[in-house]
């Protein structure tokens, strides 16, 4: 008998410690979002499309800069 409420003790006070360190868990979690729900990412400046080179699909396929001859 006494062996029987050894274990359903060990149970209950398993599933007690179980639940307040799953409220604990969640705390931490609740906390970190609210820190870190209004951080935006750093938007870089969009360049000019003057500014920004491409090299022509003939001349990448080619692996040269030059010209192709007629």
């Amino acid at each position: 008998m006494l062996k029987r409420l050894v274990i359903i003790g060990a149970a209950v006070g398993g599933a007690i410690f179980l639940r307040n360190k799953a409220k604990q868990q969640q705390a931490e979690q609740d906390l970190w979002t609210a820190a870190t729900d209004d951080v935006q990412a750093p938007v870089a400046p969009a360049a000019p499309a003057a500014t920004q080179t491409s090299v022509p699909a003939d001349a990448a396929a080619a692996g040269d800069d030059a010209p192709a001859a007629s």
